[in-house]
């Protein structure tokens, strides 16, 4: 819109010569008057609000970044994401300002386009037309669903602002809440119940999907119950879970049926830098985005105990015989990560690289900049892009249909219904062919809950979705007030370390390396951190927002 009416103003400037020159409409370019009057400019005019899904941190996909602010992530480059995950961000921070700034951006670009759209409304078939308004409406709603997670209140813009009335106050998160659920529902109804992950198109399933997240995170319970058991009736049909689940994150997987939604890149268009950002030194990658260790101690053993409850966790040899999914979601030292042997032992200083069969130097134990955790993520990261290293045009997928069934049994337990279809909805993901972990049998309340909390972080770690599990639960103020750690560069701990209720490792009776300290034989600290449960459960309101802004009220504790 911005751009049109700049460039609208050149050609009216050098029209200004001519007579009756406000009269006349560009001839080549579409005219802020007479723009969205065919079916061709309402699809252009949607393409925009898409773009908006490629908001991105380094060429990250916006929603994946948020892990390296979490408990289970870390940002190696000095930069913003890293002190929103370090507690020390104030209202200056760039990421604070580069998410609200381009979700409303998109915002702006549907309300443009839903306000506007009736110029062509008799030239369009009504079906299309009544499509291209729903998937106006189910972007703007997911936008707001971010925005209102990252920040709490925020305002609540439905119409083309002018200057004004630009200086909108916020609006509750509860009312927005309300708007964003009305919003999905009404859209589910027009939006086509298909399943093309690779179209990238808004469907009736990726309504529900939404409105189920957004419900079990501000407490809708039955609306949550409502809304993912809609899209669990399309199971078989439509959607799926993926028998493998490694094959969800590599190119092969993108069109699996266990996509709901995803973000879409291709070379020539739009590409990310995940190969680099996660990938390890070997395979000439810059691991800028590294998972904690105590992440990797999360995963049960494969009786379903915790690492310090059973009798098959070995402390010499961590990773075996260990919940698959800990193999599936993370590179860790004993396995094959890029076509490379990955090891990260510090006396470790040849290895093998399998693409050419041959032994290296092991950059992984020599190189200043290799992981300092002692693991790499392995989502997103895949060898084919090797030689493209920042070109990579794999999907990433905003939500998938395990989401559904755990925020199902999630929401049943907490309306107090639970039935043997809650068990049912955690175990079919337990159950994957690929994983096969034991099943959930308990039915007390508590222990379920747990359960479904643990669940959400060993199938979704990686994805962009544990900043927020760890505020609604309310235990960021726990994990996040601890070092992230990594790894001892020439041991392992003689002991597990102690695991909580929520599947969260803690290290009080494992040595842990001082400043300045050899990490040789102790836990090293790979970034301090420290949580004010007054402050940081939302992010700031930008400073910018706030001077152009008047109207904008700040976060508490935010200066």
């Amino acid at each position: 819109m911005k751009r049109l009416l700049i460039y609208l103003t050149a050609i009216m400037l050098g029209l200004s010569s001519c007579e009756g020159y406000l009269d006349k409409l560009p001839l080549n370019t579409p005219s802020d008057q007479t723009f969205l009057a065919t079916e061709t400019e309402m699809q252009m005019a949607l393409a925009g609000c898409y773009s908006a899904l490629w908001l991105n941190h380094e060429s990250m996909t916006f929603f994946l970044a948020l892990d390296e602010a979490s408990d289970i992530g870390y940002d190696r480059n000095t930069n913003a994401l890293q002190s929103l995950g370090q507690g020390s961000a104030d209202a200056t921070n760039g990421i604070a300002l580069s998410y609200w700034t381009g979700f409303y951006s998109g915002i702006a670009k549907c309300n443009y386009l839903l306000q506007n759209m009736n110029r062509g409304e008799a030239n369009v078939d009504p079906a299309t037309f009544a499509q291209i308004k729903a998937e106006a409406r189910f972007l703007r709603a997911l936008f707001y669903s971010y925005l209102i997670e990252l920040y709490g209140d925020v305002p609540l813009i439905t119409q083309v602002q002018s200057l004004a009335d630009s200086n909108q106050p916020r609006t509750s998160k509860s009312q927005v809440a309300d708007f964003i659920i009305k919003e999905l529902t009404e859209a589910a109804a027009v939006l086509p119940a298909t399943n093309n992950p690779t179209s990238g198109r808004a469907s009736k399933g990726a309504a529900l999907a939404i409105k189920a997240r957004t419900a079990l995170y501000n407490e809708r319970w039955t609306d949550a119950i409502s809304a993912s058991s809609e899209v669990m009736a399309m199971e078989g049909s439509l959607y799926k879970l993926e028998d493998n689940y490694a094959t969800l994150f590599r190119n092969e997987g993108q069109n699996s049926k266990e996509v709901i939604f995803s973000v879409q890149y291709l070379v020539g268009t739009n590409v990310h830098a995940l190969y680099r950002l996660f990938g390890s030194r070997n395979a000439l990658a810059h691991t800028n985005k590294k998972p904690a260790y105590q992440l990797a101690d999360s995963w049960e053993c494969t009786d379903g105990l915790p690492i310090d409850k059973s009798p098959l966790f070995n402390p010499k040899d961590p990773y075996k015989n260990r919940d698959p999914r800990l193999g599936y979601t993370l590179a860790v030292p004993g396995s094959v990560f890029l076509g490379y042997q990955f090891e990260t032992h510090g006396d470790s200083l040849k290895c093998w690289n399998y693409l050419t069969n041959t032994r290296v130097n092991n950059l992984e134990a020599t190189h200043a900049y290799a992981t300092f955790t002692g693991l790499c993520w392995r989502k997103y990261a895949n060898v084919e892009d090797r030689l493209a290293i920042n070109d990579c045009e794999m999907n990433t997928i905003l939500i998938r249909y395990a989401e559904v069934l755990l925020t199902y049994a999630e929401a049943k337990i907490k309306a107090g219904q639970i039935d043997t279809s809650v068990l049912e909805a955690i175990n079919k993901v337990r159950n994957r062919p690929s994983v096969k972990m034991p099943p959930v049998t308990t039915t007390d309340p508590t222990q379920l809950f747990y359960a479904v909390c643990k669940e959400r972080k060993y199938e979704l770690s990686g994805e962009g979705l544990r900043l927020f599990d760890i505020r609604r639960w309310k235990i960021a103020e726990v994990v996040m007030n601890q070092p992230l750690l990594g790894r001892m560069k020439k041991s392992y701990p003689d002991r597990a370390p102690r695991i909580d209720a929520y599947g969260n490792a803690f290290y009080e009776n494992i040595p842990v390396a001082n400043q300045g300290e050899s990490a040789d034989f102790k836990m090293r600290v790979v970034d301090k951190r420290t949580f004010n449960p007054a402050r940081d459960y939302v992010w700031p309101i930008p400073y910018i927002e706030r001077q152009t802004n008047p109207s904008l009220t700040q976060n508490p504790n935010y200066e």
